[in-house]
Formats: C-alpha cells, structure tokens, sequence
C-alpha cells in the first residue's frame, strides 16, 4: 500500500503537515524571505462556516507563526473551474476568523492562502504564481491589505525556483528525488504511518467519504457515469464513483467494506455493483 499512497492526498498531506516541524519547514520553504521562529500545532481538515446558510470551508492545513501571520496550505489535485474564487472565498474566511466583534480592521494579520497544483493553473510555465493586491494604474503601488495567495505547480518549467522547494514540488509530482533531506523526511514520515493499522483504516475511510462527498470529486464521477450512459439512480452514481476510485488505484477488495459501511448497502446491493459486465 505504501508505493500508492502520495501526499498529492489531502488526508496524507494533513496527516504529514500535522506535524508542527514538518509543516514550518514546508511553510519556511515556500517562504524564505520570512524569519518563522514558530508555528502553532497545524490545524488539519479546519472546518468553517459561519450559518447553516452559508457555504462552509474545509481548510488542509491552517496554522500562525509566532507574530500571527496566517498560513493556510491546500493540495489542490483537480483543475476544476473557480480555483481563484475559492481562493478568494478562503481569504474571506481567514479574514472573519481573525477579526473579532468589536476589533479593528487593522488587526487583521498577513494571511496567506497556498495551493499546491500538480498541474498548471495559469499556463505559463512558472513553479509559482504569487498574487497581491496592487493598484491598476501603478503597478509599484501596493494595496498592502495583507493578502497574499501562492500557486505552487509541480509542472512548472521555469528556473524560478529553489533547488530544495523545486525538489519538494518534484516529490509532489511522484517523481524520484534524490539526495533531499527535506524529501527523505517526508518519505520516511509516510511509509510509518502507512505501517499504523489504525491511520491506514482512516486513510480507506477517508478516501472513500471524499470521493462520494467532494464536491469536485462528485461532478467528476457523475460525469464519468453519464458518459458510459448510464441513467442516474442511486447505486449507477456509486457504481461511476467506484471507476473514479479504482482509476485512482483502489482495488476492489479495500472499496468493497469501505462502500457497504459509507452507504449502509445490502449483500444484494454490493453483488449488483460489483457484479461483472
């Protein structure tokens, strides 16, 4: 199991950054510039939502430095349409977390918002695409609201960054690194949890109620389901989940228990999904 598990995996990539050294020195990579003493313990799968009425948020990890600066970091897999909205709706919720009732907007504390793509988000080549708020008619001009959002993209083909943070986005991509110690760390953490009975029954339960509650994720094996024409019930929009999942290296004898516990199914049920055509 160990060769199939990746930290492009949200719940590997949470379950690696809730590792308070792990994650400054990620954060410190990306980062160089800043002087990070300190972090709090990562906060992983941070879970936001205002009202029953508003669109929640799940943060991969969030955690402060020691002066307050926020860093939320996201393993963003799919090229789905609205990454830059939902970096703004995270910035907003960062925000409302931060501020107070009764405080002053100029409490509010540098925030950044980091995606790692293993693909190009912008199409232009570069490992990193940093965003801030600057004036349109005087690009020297800063807004300076403390807003920042990174674009890592392992795909990039640009001399643009680090040896070390480009051998770590390599790492990201699957590809073999070498001589890292940063890397080898990583590695190291992964193939003993991935020895933990315990996480790697999470790891399963984890994966499966992504797949089938992800919203992305959901589209993508829907879409998987219609195009092999099949009308919409309730086991056909399992059964295109279930080619989403295998397609993504689960076989069917770890889908199988993980299925019939998520969605309470009969014998019946599981034999007619996964019956052979």
């Amino acid at each position: 199991m160990t060769s199939e598990i990746s930290i492009q995996d949200d719940f590997v990539f949470g379950s690696v950054m809730s590792n308070k050294r792990l994650c400054q020195r990620l954060i410190q990579l990306i980062l160089p510039e800043l002087k990070i003493d300190r972090i709090e313990f990562p906060t992983v799968q941070k879970a936001v939502q205002e009202t029953q009425f508003s669109h929640g948020v799940r943060f991969d990890v969030y955690t402060k430095d020691q002066n307050g600066v926020i860093y939320e970091i996201d393993m963003q897999v799919r090229h789905t349409r609205g990454i830059p909205q939902r970096v703004r709706y995270y910035q907003g919720r960062i925000d409302s977390e931060m501020l107070k009732h009764g405080q002053q907007y100029v409490t509010l504390r540098q925030a950044y918002v980091i995606f790692i793509c293993p693909f190009d988000p912008f199409g232009l080549g570069l490992h990193r695409y940093d965003f801030a708020n600057y004036c349109q008619q005087d690009q020297t001009l800063a807004l300076g609201d403390g807003r920042t959002a990174i674009f890592l993209n392992t795909k990039g083909t640009q001399d643009d960054v680090s040896k070390d943070l480009r051998n770590f986005l390599d790492y990201v991509d699957n590809r073999d690194v070498e001589n890292d110690e940063y890397v080898a760390e990583l590695k190291d953490y992964i193939q003993n949890l991935s020895k933990n009975t315990e996480w790697r029954n999470d790891y399963m339960d984890n994966k499966t109620h992504m797949m089938f509650h992800d919203e992305d994720v959901r589209e993508e094996g829907i879409a998987i389901g219609e195009k092999r024409g099949i009308t919409l019930g309730k086991l056909e929009a399992i059964r295109g989940m279930i080619t989403l999942m295998q397609d993504n290296g689960l076989s069917e004898e770890e889908l199988k228990p993980q299925i019939q516990r998520q969605f309470s199914l009969t014998t019946a049920q599981m034999q007619e999904l996964f019956k052979k055509e």
